[in-house]
């Protein structure tokens, strides 16, 4: 049965959000698939991204981009090349806000290379925004989350792209934002860094491409970014 948490501050957020025109999804701890995921080692939800990035890449009004370049992009902004996950959100950031350069077509605009966008800024309406709770994803090798995997209460995604974690705590729980923040901090290994834990530990990949994270008690929040104590 689902608990105070969730009644009173996960799904109050989650309403707002779609009332706000988001798209909400009931995550799984058993099936990636319903996530758009071929597994739950995967952070991006790449056929989303996809249909998404061929939607708003248009020349002349209509979808150019071919399998070849849809796949360079999807691969640029799921295998960033760093291991550090700040200087792989630095990469990923901008990816995000410029695009990434693609070879053109042919008689078009002189053969020039075309920059590809991950998301529409000059028209929101154009991109998707879905809000997934109990996102699992799975930790990679030598990341001892006790579990083996790291379910956040929410995430938000842009064209299947996750930048928001949010962690929720119930209002009776005492010093529930620190809780929270703490479990965000463990969850993209920040604590090892502030010498907190000896251990790596976590689902880092999650994220890269994170914009702000969020720690909720419904009538109180917090938000950082990652690295942040």
């Amino acid at each position: 049965m689902a608990g105070p948490e969730y009644t009173d501050v996960e799904k109050p957020f989650i309403d707002q959000l779609v009332g706000q025109g988001w798209e909400y999804l009931e995550g799984s701890v058993s099936d990636p698939a319903v996530t758009h995921r071929d597994s739950f080692s995967q952070v991006v939800m790449e056929p989303l991204l996809k249909d998404q990035l061929g939607k708003i890449n248009l020349r002349d009004g209509k979808r150019w981009l071919d399998e070849t370049r849809l796949n360079q992009a999807v691969s640029a902004i799921t295998r960033i090349p760093s291991s550090k996950l700040l200087e792989a959100n630095k990469q990923a950031t901008a990816l995000l806000l410029n695009g990434l350069t693609v070879e053109g077509a042919e008689g078009w605009d002189g053969g020039r290379g075309q920059v590809i966008r991950f998301i529409d800024w000059d028209e929101p309406a154009n991109n998707t925004f879905t809000v997934v709770n109990q996102f699992k994803v799975k930790s990679p090798p030598g990341h001892d989350s006790g579990k083996g995997h790291v379910i956040p209460d929410l995430v938000l995604f842009v064209n299947g792209i996750p930048l928001v974690v949010v962690e929720c705590k119930s209002r009776t729980v005492p010093e529930g934002i620190s809780h929270a923040v703490d479990q965000l901090r463990r969850y993209h290994d920040q604590r090892i860094l502030d010498n907190e834990t000896e251990e790596h530990e976590g689902a880092p990949a999650l994220f890269a491409t994170n914009q702000f994270l969020v720690a909720s008690t419904f009538d109180d929040a917090r938000v950082g970014s990652i690295g942040a104590r």
